[in-house]
């Protein structure tokens, strides 16, 4: 793999020096007014009246943003789905790995991440098949891995990529042909944890959704808004409490994936206030749509906003999971970017709701709906909105400060974003030609005030203003270190916590400790002299307290012990020095 800060040799298709003049920096934690040269594909200069070499190529960004480039962590392609426990291996999504990162360049995103899904014993030699076909990427990219089995050669491969191949993220599934038994996700949770990485969980009882999915198929119920009551929200309520507890056992960190029910969110939420490791991830398309979208009259819109868990079937549901976005209860905002025509989503899943591919559009457009639905409504600030799309996702995969964000060292991927001119998404995505034939698109009739104007990744213009200079095999893939600091260095406080509470002498079982000494339990009637307090001069130390029950000052002399053997009222033990 070649690492982020490796560049390959690639064909020339901007200058390697870049002078951004007048724009405003937004990163997660800071915005301020300052100008940028880059150089070989590496921010040098921030500041305000930099001196520049010769040669540059400026570009104006007066009046508008300049964020990190984003970074989506859930794009599928090249994908075949998964329906009913059983692959369709006579479909796959339309886009391969370079039309799904051209689209993500051309909307904002320099980072993708998809997945490598092998079947039993094939974990390892699937995810070098998968890492093959990322050889066209136009911008970096990663993989994560799904764990769709366990036994000790599954936990051997795991070893392995996390050490070898740089994967630090573990997708486990609990419905479906991949799902997982308790006690498996038990094993697969504390190798996670042992390896340093993270488990992101599909939370849905697979048991409950085949169960209900056969009731309605049986009544004759094959419409997509069956989708609400065989996979409603709790089911995926039940799911997540359910990993928690499971993970919690053995403290691995764990990002719910595809978040849509507030019942869900809640209990991420909570984990979350209490100290666990807990994040969880929303999709765009659950932003801007809800579930009633399942009961248009145009089956090809409806199939296109699947997605498992699916959109819940209220306008408070959106409301919800935008609210909560400043809170942190969701930490992550995806794509889900998964493609299929509209021929072969219903050529599957015509007669039969369960069997409609889950997946929609979204690499790029993305961004925008974020922006429509959290900035636009004065939810978000634009902060949080570089969290939500890159930051985040940055310090996850351990790419942070390298990605996500805008300094010097960082790498040169980043966004001019202007505001305040509303653009359709699905139009500017078909003038970019990232729509494809016979695809609904999920983001039909949705418009955003904030549009990426300039794309830079690596130093070069991809794309300014309609100008396209995209070239495949341009982007790098991405090594991705274990122990993220965002995730690791709590859990490494608490484990050196938890190592010096056990170093701590504990008096022995048969020994308690007195008002003035320790007192012998084990049958006799004896008691030790306390250790004197121990000053270092000959000065009292006026901030140490110096009284007792009895009376006596530290430093003192010690007063021969008074015991009463026979008070008033009987006989007594009680001893006060």
């Amino acid at each position: 793999f070649t690492k982020s800060g490796t560049r390959k040799t690639i064909p020339k298709i901007a200058s390697e020096r870049l002078y951004i003049k007048g724009g405003k920096i937004v990163n997660a934690d800071l915005t301020t007014r300052a100008d940028i040269f880059i150089e070989n594909g590496v921010i040098r200069q921030l500041g305000i009246d930099l001196t520049i070499p010769g040669g540059v190529t400026t570009i104006d960004a007066h009046g508008a943003l300049i964020i990190p480039g984003g970074i989506d962590l859930a794009v599928e392609f090249g994908n075949s789905p998964v329906l009913d426990e059983v692959i369709a291996a006579d479909v796959t999504s339309v886009d391969d790995c370079y039309s799904a990162s051209r689209a993500a360049l051309l909307g904002g995103t320099t980072t993708i991440v998809s997945f490598s899904t092998g079947e039993k014993g094939k974990l390892a030699s699937s995810f070098l098949k998968k890492s093959e076909s990322c050889e066209s990427s136009c911008c970096d990219v990663s993989l994560h891995v799904d764990v769709t089995s366990w036994d000790d050669d599954v936990k051997e491969a795991m070893t392995k990529l996390s050490s070898k191949h740089g994967v630090n993220t573990f997708r486990v599934f609990m419905s479906g042909k991949w799902q997982l038994s308790d006690g498996e996700l038990y094993d697969v949770f504390k190798h996670i944890r042992d390896l340093g990485c993270i488990a992101l969980v599909h939370a849905e009882n697979g048991s409950i959704i085949r169960k209900q999915t056969e009731k309605f198929i049986s009544e004759g119920h094959v419409l997509p808004e069956y989708l609400l009551t065989s996979r409603n929200e709790q089911v995926e309520t039940e799911a997540v409490n359910r990993a928690l507890m499971i993970s919690s056992q053995v403290d691995c960190p764990v990002l719910f994936w595809n978040v849509t029910g507030i019942k869900a969110v809640e209990l991420i939420n909570k984990a979350r206030l209490e100290g666990k490791p807990v994040y969880g991830q929303a999709l765009a398309i659950s932003l801007i749509q809800d579930g009633s979208i399942f009961s248009s009259s145009s089956w090809n819109k409806a199939a296109s906003c699947v997605t498992w868990p699916p959109l819940r079937d209220s306008l408070t549901n959106i409301n919800f999971c935008i609210n909560v976005l400043p809170s942190g209860a969701l930490q992550f905002v995806s794509s889900g970017h998964c493609v299929y025509t509209d021929h072969d989503k219903s050529k599957l899943g015509k007669k039969n709701f369960s069997k409609i591919p889950p997946g929609t559009n979204g690499v790029f457009e993305r961004m925008m709906a974020v922006w429509s639905a959290g900035v636009e409504k004065g939810i978000i600030d634009e902060n949080e909105f570089v969290s939500l799309t890159s930051s985040n996702a940055a310090r996850l995969l351990n790419l942070y400060p390298q990605k996500g964000h805008i300094a010097i060292g960082s790498d040169a991927d980043l966004v001019i974003w202007r505001v305040n001119e509303a653009r359709s998404l699905a139009d500017a995505s078909s003038e970019l030609t990232v729509a494809k034939l016979d695809c609904t698109n999920s983001f039909e009739g949705v418009e955003s005030k904030g549009y990426p104007a300039v794309v830079v990744a690596h130093g070069k213009v991809v794309y300014d203003e309609g100008k396209i200079n995209v070239i495949q095999s341009m982007g790098n893939q991405l090594d991705r270190p274990t122990n993220t600091p965002m995730v690791y260095n709590k859990l490494a406080a608490k484990d050196e916590l938890l190592i010096q509470t056990r170093r701590v002498q504990t008096p022995d079982s048969s020994l308690c400790r007195g008002i003035n000494g320790l007192i012998d339990n084990s049958g006799g009637n004896k008691q030790t002299t306390p250790e004197r307090f121990s000053r270092g001069s000959g000065h009292r130390a006026m901030h140490t307290s110096g009284w007792s029950f009895s009376g006596i000052v530290f430093g003192d002399a010690i007063r021969s012990p008074s015991r009463f053997a026979n008070p008033p009222g009987g006989q007594s033990h009680i001893t006060l020095s």
